[in-house]
């Protein structure tokens, strides 16, 4: 079997302090899974493991051992031409200086080189130009807008960093908490939009700790806890009463309506 991911031994520690530690996971190429778990449950830590901002940490002779695309050395820009990364934080970039004075297609091109400046027309071909305005379209964005992106919606800018992303088709998205401060419809659009996008053939990585985010593509649920390894297996069996009672030591009730799960306290 193929894997996107592979993780062996692996402990995080900042300050001294441990903020995760996972024995084993792996993730096949081609499966659409969600990390899920309450705040602080090293969720994101996972994720930048993966897209190697952190690296793990040499301690108590841990094997530290992770594998992407099944090598363990990645030049970094090669990893972000195959795996496209999504967050509020990099959203944030975008919002200030001269990446806030770039209009939505400029943003999406500079995706191609892992920029948040813009880059030189002339590196652009015309299949990449064409990439950005089927993404933007797709996003609902107009390619011809020349609204600068501090300007724009929460949403639209989210927007906008999805179709970035997605320019250079990547062969998987990690979504950091995509909908974070996004209003309700706003959210609602973007999640139709992403259970569209696997229909392209792009793998989605999504960590939340909404369960009503988890759409009908994903299949696979790994919830963490405290920065261990709390359950690893199928939606349901994932997303049930029992399962988030005993996660966050109080009573919760699910309820799946429409193939979304919905919570609230009993």
């Amino acid at each position: 079997m193929e894997y996107l991911f592979e993780l062996e031994d692996v402990i995080v520690e900042r300050n001294r302090v441990r903020i995760l530690h996972l024995d084993s996971l792996r993730i096949p190429h081609g499966q659409n899974i969600a990390i899920y778990g309450p705040n602080g449950s090293g969720k994101s830590t996972l994720l930048k493991l993966w897209m190697r901002f952190f690296y793990p940490s040499a301690v108590e002779d841990s094997k530290g051992l992770i594998r992407i695309l099944g090598k363990s050395d990645w030049n970094v820009w090669d990893l972000r031409s195959q795996i496209g990364f999504v967050s509020s934080e990099i959203d944030h970039h975008f919002t200030q200086g001269r990446s806030g004075r770039l209009c939505p297609k400029e943003a999406v091109l500079t995706g191609f080189e892992s920029s948040e400046l813009e880059i030189d027309p002339a590196s652009v071909t015309p299949a990449g130009r064409d990439a950005a305005d089927h993404w933007l379209e797709f996003f609902g964005i107009d390619p011809r807008s020349k609204k600068h992106l501090a300007w724009l919606s929460t949403g639209e800018r989210r927007r906008v960093m999805l179709a970035r992303a997605l320019v250079f088709h990547p062969m998987a998205l990690l979504l950091d908490e995509p909908t974070a401060g996004l209003d309700l419809l706003a959210r609602e659009s973007l999640l139709e939009r992403l259970e569209a996008m696997t229909n392209h053939g792009i793998q989605v990585v999504l960590v939340t700790h909404h369960t009503e985010e988890i759409f009908s593509p994903i299949n696979r649920v790994v919830i963490l806890s405290r920065g261990s390894l709390f359950f690893d297996g199928e939606v349901a069996e994932a997303i049930n009463s029992d399962r988030l009672s005993s996660l966050y030591g109080a009573p919760i009730q699910v309820e799946c309506v429409r193939n979304r799960y919905l919570t609230h306290l009993a």
